[in-house]
C-alpha cells in the first residue's frame, strides 16, 4: 500500500463496503446522506470530464465553495486523477481570488452558487490558464451568464453504471499511478497584507498526519462529526474531513455558523471540530443565562453549579454529582448529549474556559499546527489531557526550541514548500526544519505551550518586548469584553482596542449608574471608562508595569469575517485591524 489517500480510500471501501454513508447534507427538514459509492461514481463521472475537456494530470483545479459533497468529490477526482487542488475561502476577497487563480494557473473553477459564478466570470478574461466555471448549485437557464458556465449537475448526468466490482478495479488501477509525493493540493494562507503564499502539501504529507492523528483520538466508526469549519482551511480539512472519513465516521455539515446550536441536538455529534472563539461565546452565554431564570430557588441551583464548574475538578463530591444530575446533564443535552470530545486549534484556547467545560462532562482536547504541517503539530490525548497545553507531539514529529524558544519541526507532515517561491521555502525551512515563527515553552512531561506569536511580539520604545497574547487574555476575562487587541509596538506604552458584548456592557453601566441615551454616547463616557480603567487594573495587577494597558478605545461593532477583522477560522488578523483603526490608535497616544 502506497501512503496516499487513494489507497486510503480503497482501504475504506474494502473495510465497510460500498454503501457506507459518509457524509450528510441537510435539505429542508432532512439530512440526506452521500455514500462511498455515490463519490466512487460520481469522481469517476468527474475525472471523465477532465479528459473530454482537456484538464490533465497535475493541472490545477480551484474549488470556491461552502463544505459540501461536491467539494469532496472534487477533491477525490483530483486525487485520483493526480491533478492539483486549490482551495479558495468563500470570504475571499476579489483581488486575493484574482491572484490566487492566476498564480495557481488554475484551468478549471468550481463554485457553489450564482453569485460566486458572476464574480469569477468576471475576472476571466484578465485569466488566461482558467478555461471553464462550473457552478455546483443549479441556475435559471434566464441567466445571461447560463452559456458561459458548466453545471456540475449536467457532468454528472453520465454517472458510470458499471457494478461495484468493476468500479472498484477502476479505481485500484487510478491508484496504482499516484504516488505518496506526488502534489495534492496547493493551499493558499490567509495573509494579513500581500499576497497570500501557496502552501504545497502532498499525499504523504496529509496521509502521516491523519495516520498519526488517529493514534491519539480514538476515532471509530460509530462517530458523528458536525463539520462548520471550511475545508479551504486545512485544519478542518485533515481533522473535520480527513480524519473522519478515514476512521469510518460520519460527517454532518452544519448550514453555517449560526444553526450550529439548532443543529448540535439534531445530530447528536460525537466529536465537534472547534476553535476557541467558538467555546468563548458559549462559555460568555453560559454565564449570563441565569438572568433568564425566573424561579428562585433554580437560579441560585445555577449559579452554584456554575461557580463550582468554575473552580472543581472534583467529580466524586457528592455535589457535583447533584449539580451533574441537576444542571451540566442540561448543558450536555444542548450539544446533543454524546459528545465524547471537543478538539480545539486555530488559535490559543482559554485554559479556564477548557476546564470549565471539563467540569461539567465536556472534554476539550487542544491541539497545535500550522498551514505548513498538514497540519496537525501536537494534540492532547483524552486520556492524559494538560489544559493550558497544546500536548505532545504527535507520532513522527519532532519539536525543538531554537535559542529564542522558536518552535521548530520536522517530520513527514512538513510541507515540500511555497508554490513558485523558493525564497520564502528557503526562510521557512533549514536543514529540514521548519521555522514556525511560533515561541513556546516544552514541560518536563514533554508537553508544548505556546506563549505567543513571534512576528505578534512587539518591542516598546522603552526596549521591552511584550507578548500581547498575555494581556489580552487578561481583559477578555472581563464579562463585558468580547475582543481585545492590545498595541505598543515602538510605543512609549501599551494600550488596547476593546470590542464589547453591547448587551453586556450596558448592562454593567446602568448597574454604575451611567445615564446615556445611544450606545454610541455610551462608548466615550468618561465615567464609563474610569470604571473599566479600574477593572483593567486590577486583571493585569501580576503584569510588569510596562505590558499594563493605560488607555483603552471601546470598538462600536463586533469584528467579523465580512469587515475584515477575523479569518475564516474566526482569528483576528491583527495588522489589518492596526491599519483599520490607525486613526482610533494613534488618538490614544496623543492624549496628555
Amino acid at each position: 500500500m502506497n501512503n496516499t489517500l487513494t489507497d486510503y480510500f480503497l482501504e475504506l471501501i474494502n473495510d465497510y463496503g460500498f454503501n457506507k454513508n459518509a457524509f450528510f447534507t441537510k435539505e429542508d427538514e432532512e439530512y440526506i446522506p452521500f455514500s462511498y459509492s455515490d463519490l466512487a461514481k460520481n469522481l469517476i463521472c468527474l475525472m471523465k470530464y477532465f479528459i473530454s475537456n482537456d484538464i490533465y494530470p497535475g493541472d490545477k483545479v480551484s474549488i470556491l465553495s461552502e463544505n459540501r459533497t461536491e467539494w469532496v468529490t472534487v477533491d477525490f477526482a483530483c486525487m485520483f486523477y493526480k491533478a492539483v487542488s486549490v482551495p479558495l475561502y468563500t470570504s475571499t476577497s476579489e483581488n486575493q481570488i484574482r491572484y490566487i487563480l492566476e498564480n495557481s494557473e488554475s484551468k478549471i473553477c468550481f463554485v457553489s452558487n450564482s453569485f460566486l459564478a458572476e464574480k469569477i466570470l468576471k475576472m476571466k478574461k484578465d485569466l488566461p490558464s482558467l478555461r471553464i466555471v462550473s457552478v455546483f448549485n443549479n441556475i435559471s437557464k434566464d441567466e445571461d451568464y447560463y452559456k458561459s458556465i458548466s453545471l456540475f449537475g449536467d457532468i454528472l448526468k453520465n454517472k458510470t453504471n458499471s457494478d461495484e466490482n468493476e468500479i472498484l478495479s477502476e479505481l485500484i488501477k487510478l491508484s496504482e499511478s499516484v504516488k505518496e509525493n506526488d502534489l495534492l493540493t496547493i493551499i493558499y494562507t490567509s495573509g494579513t497584507t500581500g499576497n497570500p503564499k501557496g502552501v504545497m502539501l502532498s499525499h504523504k504529507n496529509i496521509y502521516s498526519n491523519v495516520k498519526a492523528c488517529k493514534k491519539v483520538l480514538p476515532i471509530s466508526d460509530k462517530d458523528r462529526f458536525l463539520s462548520y469549519l471550511p475545508y479551504s482551511h486545512i485544519y478542518e480539512r485533515t481533522a473535520g474531513y480527513y480524519l473522519a472519513l478515514f476512521s469510518g465516521a460520519e460527517v454532518y455539515y452544519a448550514q453555517n455558523i449560526e444553526t450550529i446550536s439548532a443543529q448540535l441536538p439534531e445530530v447528536k455529534p460525537t466529536i465537534v471540530i472547534t476553535v476557541p472563539r467558538l467555546l468563548d461565546k458559549i462559555y460568555n452565554r453560559l454565564m449570563k443565562s441565569s438572568d433568564t431564570i425566573k424561579n428562585p430557588f433554580k437560579k441560585i441551583l445555577f449559579n452554584q453549579a456554575i461557580n463550582l464548574a468554575n473552580n472543581s475538578t472534583d467529580k466524586s463530591s457528592f455535589k457535583w454529582k447533584l449539580f451533574d444530575r441537576l444542571v451540566y446533564k442540561k448543558i450536555r443535552e444542548k450539544t446533543g448529549g454524546e459528545i465524547r470530545f471537543f478538539v480545539s486549534g486555530g488559535g490559543a484556547l482559554n485554559s479556564h474556559i477548557g476546564r470549565f467545560f471539563e467540569n461539567t462532562g465536556l472534554t476539550t482536547l487542544e491541539g497545535y499546527g500550522l498551514t505548513e504541517t498538514s497540519p496537525v503539530i501536537s494534540v492532547n490525548p483524552p486520556e492524559m489531557n494538560k489544559y493550558g497545553t497544546v500536548g505532545k507531539a504527535i507520532d513522527g514529529v519532532e519539536i525543538r526550541l531554537s535559542d529564542d524558544n522558536e518552535i521548530l519541526v520536522k517530520g513527514d507532515l512538513v510541507m515540500q514548500g511555497y508554490y513558485k517561491d523558493e525564497k520564502a521555502t528557503g526562510e521557512s525551512i533549514k536543514d529540514g526544519w521548519l521555522y514556525t515563527g511560533d515561541i513556546g515553552i516544552i514541560d518536563d512531561e514533554g508537553y508544548l505551550k505556546i506563549t505567543d506569536r513571534k512576528k505578534s511580539l512587539f518591542k516598546t520604545s522603552g526596549g521591552k518586548y511584550i507578548a500581547p497574547v498575555l494581556i489580552e487574555d487578561l481583559l477578555c476575562s472581563l464579562d463585558f469584553v468580547e475582543t481585545v487587541v492590545a498595541i505598543g509596538n515602538e510605543r512609549m506604552f501599551v494600550t488596547a482596542l476593546i470590542v464589547p458584548f453591547e448587551n453586556e456592557l450596558i448592562e454593567y453601566s446602568r448597574k454604575q449608574n451611567i445615564n446615556f441615551k445611544t450606545y454610541e454616547e455610551l462608548l466615550t463616557d468618561p465615567k464609563l471608562h474610569q470604571l473599566i480603567q479600574r477593572d483593567i487594573d486590577i486583571k493585569q495587577s501580576s503584569l510588569a508595569h510596562f505590558e499594563r494597558v493605560r488607555r483603552f478605545t471601546l470598538l462600536p461593532k463586533p469584528f467579523s469575517i465580512e469587515s475584515g477583522e477575523l479569518t475564516p477560522t474566526l482569528k483576528v488578523k491583527r495588522k489589518f485591524v492596526e491599519e483599520k483603526y490607525s486613526d482610533e490608535i494613534e488618538k490614544m497616544y496623543l492624549k496628555l
